[in-house]
């Protein structure tokens, strides 16, 4: 079936998203817009991702578990997961940076419940790097079942392309932002799987027009085409 997607979405918990970026705004909007399936990914973080996932089964949207790692280098990366379960393990197997939040400077890191009323912030800075290396990070979330994939690599900011001068052999799948221009598509449409995501920090920056063919609207289902290393997306 077509499904329509946007797996790299940013809830309040990031302290670079608007603070209307609550699980409850993000799947709401992603039903109203036709969206059968998302991923909040917020920065290191993983806590508004359970209540996202009940908010979408009340939507009919597939809440695909993940979040958004960066690594040593500052490279960004997509981890997708099959399960709450497997992105949470794999969640408590990162070594994080302890460094302490500054809300003054950087912005709270809000937690949601169903509601939409806060019930907690994460006084970890999200920003910093986890110690992790991007050589490390495809085997280690394919360990827990899931897929790394290089976030949008078309940006100079904390794109793969841009700090190590190409994609890793290791990798067969990478994102572009929905600002990338149709020649830099052209570029890795050949050589890789491309997902087209938003990035969204912003409610009105969700991406509601890429489509992928899959054989149901499940996280498992995505894991498995993603991995199969199909060329047309």
């Amino acid at each position: 079936m077509l499904v329509r997607y946007d797996f790299h979405i940013h809830s309040g918990l990031s302290p670079c998203a608007d603070k209307d970026m609550t699980p409850a705004n993000i799947v709401g909007f992603a039903a109203l817009s036709g969206l059968n399936m998302i991923a909040i990914a917020d920065h290191n973080a993983i806590g508004n991702v359970k209540t996202a996932m009940s908010i979408g089964k009340a939507y009919g949207v597939t809440v695909v578990p993940a979040l958004e790692l960066q690594t040593l280098e500052d490279i960004h990366f997509l981890c997708l997961f099959p399960s709450y379960d497997a992105l949470e393990r794999f969640y408590e197997s990162v070594p994080f940076n302890p460094m302490k939040n500054r809300p003054d400077i950087f912005g709270d890191e809000l937690l949601f419940d169903e509601d939409d009323n806060v019930i907690g912030k994460d006084d970890r800075l999200l920003l910093s790097s986890s110690d992790v290396y991007a050589h490390e990070i495809a085997s280690l979330v394919d360990s827990y079942g899931g897929i790394a994939i290089p976030a949008h690599i078309d940006r100079e900011s904390n794109g793969m392309v841009a700090i190590l001068g190409g994609v890793s052999p290791e990798f067969d799948v990478v994102e572009l932002s929905s600002k990338a221009l149709s020649a830099e598509k052209a570029m890795y449409e050949d050589k890789y799987l491309i997902i087209v995501d938003s990035d969204a920090h912003t409610l009105d920056a969700i991406n509601t027009s890429s489509e992928i063919e899959l054989s149901e609207p499940t996280a498992e289902a995505l894991i498995k085409y993603l991995k199969k290393g199909a060329k047309k997306c």
